[in-house]
């Protein structure tokens, strides 16, 4: 099996240069590659409602990442990593066809203009209450955001400000009033990671996420993978399994191994719950 060309969400050890990453991001092989291809039907059948509408939005958005000789690829500068440039590209196409299909923004204008991070911050603030040292520290582990705290309270300060509806279940970052939505077993579902996360002080939180990390990065690929898609990007164990090709009880079961595996790994290195 060959190694996943980048991680998803979480972060690589891949060096930080920018030409670096401008050498690997062949946009035609990397969009024609099963993981990218994989991932980006997981992502629609999230974002959409029903098994048609997502086939409909797959192909939208692959005719999206080729349109005039893949443009959107192309613009990748190296800045960030090929998996988080396409993972952005992926959802801007999803919103455009869900726009196109509903005609209805998911979210505020301001946010949505700064990118998939503060998507990702705005959701975390307003809709799981959660701080934003807690959702600084968050997006920073799921490889949204690589600048400094001081740099990322400046850049999400629209996102503070931007208005907060008081019931997410009808109007969310995946979905609006009468058009799709995610379902409510799948909002409210906790991610057992960022709970433990959140509950703890920003030094130990970033220790924490250090490990998370470290035992990812020795994870075999299908378990790395399984990891990113439920821990990390929030779908389902039936949305990642499907995506992989497993058994939902089966992925279910490892998912509670490689849980137990982290928090032992925590343990070890002295984080506990408060």
């Amino acid at each position: 099996m060959t190694r996943l060309s980048a991680a998803w969400f979480f972060p690589t050890t891949f060096s930080n240069d920018s030409g670096y990453y401008r050498a690997v991001m062949d946009p035609k092989e990397t969009l024609a590659s099963p993981d990218t291809l994989g991932r980006v039907e997981a992502l629609c059948r999230r974002r959409c409602r029903g098994e048609n509408e997502a086939d409909e939005c797959y192909l939208f958005v692959l005719e999206g990442l080729q349109a005039d000789d893949y443009a959107r690829l192309r613009k990748f500068e190296g800045k960030s990593r090929p998996a988080t440039y396409i993972h952005s590209c992926v959802h801007a196409l999803i919103s455009d066809f869900l726009r196109n299909r509903y005609g209805r923004k998911r979210i505020p204008g301001a946010v949505a203009g700064l990118g998939t991070w503060a998507e990702a911050v705005y959701e975390m603030i307003c809709w799981k209450k959660r701080s934003l040292e807690a959702a600084y520290d968050l997006v920073a582990l799921k490889g949204l955001f690589n600048g400094s705290i001081e740099e990322f309270y400046s850049r999400a300060e629209p996102v503070r400000k931007a208005p907060c509806p008081e019931n997410p279940n009808f109007i969310s970052m995946n979905g609006g009033e009468d058009g799709p939505g995610i379902e409510p077993a799948d909002t409210d579902r906790p991610n057992p990671l960022e709970s433990l996360l959140e509950k703890l002080d920003h030094q130990r939180r970033t220790r924490a996420a250090r490990i998370i990390r470290e035992v990812t990065d020795r994870l075999s690929e299908p378990d790395q993978l399984l990891v990113r898609l439920v821990f990390a990007s929030d779908h389902s164990v039936a949305a990642a399994a499907r995506a992989m090709g497993l058994d939902p009880r089966a992925a279910n079961k490892r998912l509670k191994k490689l849980l137990t595996r982290f928090r032992e790994k925590l343990l070890a290195e002295g984080i506990r719950e408060p």
